[in-house]
């Protein structure tokens, strides 16, 4: 066999592990529904009975904390491979994870107050000696008077969100509009942890009250995922459709399918917002605004002091170790077609709520076309395709 005939021999086999790690998740979220880990893995010793969609994301979690990737506890980066016990640090790992649920439980009502991130902070050896020398602040109060903290005055949430859908163009015309089209393109996360970024060209259809559909060219084939008005779904490249099963990833999906969500509906999806402090926000002065939604985590929303327009929104999802962070930072406002004003740049990080947390995509938005004449049957969840 030629040398040449091998090299695209093994390029293809890349190509395809790089895309499974993209479009593997609606095959991977319909076979772990309702199981836990040590249901779907193979040797699962510290995290039995944990439901089988947080094992990936703990993993991911402790890379982040630790500042490593998944060969510094497994023997290499094959799934394949995970379940050997050949590297002596996966012994050590299993010994710090049931240490840190240890201490929540036995002094924290098993609430996850302590994780991994609080001693390594990005760092495989965690500090454990005072580095020196200290702050010269430490020393600087002796003999002064105590200053008081000034507290800002801070707006009321309605006030912001009244700004803010002013910014976006007023309440009558985003009103006046019930379906948009969005073209754009995405580095999607594929691979083992979502690390290799896979360039994808991006249609996005809404319609009112809460039909969307996103579909994902890529260099091999098309994918996509909807909500239908009552369920969320995937379709991967071999056309196979499947209902998406994490259950906290549904109830995100049927939020987030509100046409109106981010911008007339916002309020509606918390059963309460506070303004909570000030910050700074790439380079922006911002408010912070914290929402809860029902029966979900807190989410932050991150809104310009000068401009109204909402700069960055956080989340998490939890896992056995701690809360997995997920951010989308908006910029670059443009006009519509009808005039509306909308973030041309989305960046989020990491690339997706449950990719390795170092991983970045961004979405560069080409056109937004407001009130084009989509059928709601274009939202309808597909049937599977017939195996090519």
């Amino acid at each position: 066999m030629s040398t040449r005939l091998i090299s695209v021999r093994k390029a293809a086999a890349v190509f395809c592990f790089m895309i499974a790690g993209v479009l593997g998740v609606a095959a991977q979220q319909a076979s772990m529904a309702g199981k836990t880990a040590d249901q779907v893995y193979k040797n699962i010793k510290v995290l039995k009975g944990t439901p089988a969609d947080q094992l990936n994301l703990s993993m991911h979690l402790v890379e982040g904390e630790l500042g490593v990737d998944c060969t510094f506890c497994h023997v290499d980066h094959d799934p394949m491979h995970f379940p050997l016990d050949d590297n002596k640090r996966k012994d050590t790992a299993r010994k710090m994870m049931q240490m840190v649920i240890d201490i929540n439980k036995n002094n924290f009502e098993g609430k996850q107050v302590v994780t991994c991130y609080t001693c390594h902070q990005g760092h495989p050896d965690p500090v454990n000696t005072l580095v020196l020398p200290l702050p010269a602040a430490v020393d600087s109060f002796i003999g002064l008077e105590e200053e008081k903290p000034v507290t800002p005055v801070l707006p009321s949430a309605d006030q912001l969100l009244d700004k803010y859908i002013q910014a976006l163009g007023g309440q009558q015309a985003l009103r006046g509009v019930t379906s948009r089209a969005i073209t754009a393109t995405q580095d999607l996360a594929s691979g083992p942890g979502g690390k290799v970024p896979l360039p994808a060209q991006i249609e996005r259809y809404q319609k009112a009250p809460n039909l969307s559909l996103t579909i994902q060219h890529v260099a091999a084939g098309t994918q996509a995922e909807g909500f239908d008005g009552k369920t969320a779904w995937a379709q991967n490249l071999k056309g196979a459709v499947v209902d998406v099963n994490f259950a906290v990833d549904q109830a995100r999906a049927r939020r987030n399918a509100d046409f109106y969500a981010d911008s007339l509906n916002l309020k509606q999806q918390y059963t309460k917002m506070e303004v909570t402090a000030t910050k700074r926000v790439n380079g922006h002065d911002a408010f912070e605004v914290v929402g809860y939604p029902a029966s979900d985590s807190p989410e932050k929303l991150y809104f310009d002091a000068i401009t109204g327009l909402l700069l960055r929104k956080e989340s998490v999802l939890p896992s056995p170790l701690g809360e997995s962070p997920f951010q989308i930072d908006y910029d670059d406002y443009k006009e519509t077609s009808s005039g509306l004003r909308f973030p041309f740049t989305m960046r989020l990080t990491p690339a997706g709520p449950r990719t390795e947390p170092s991983t970045h995509s961004t979405i560069h938005v080409q056109k937004v076309e407001d009130n084009p004449p989509v059928d709601a049957g274009k939202f309808a969840k597909p049937v599977t395709k017939a195996a090519q």
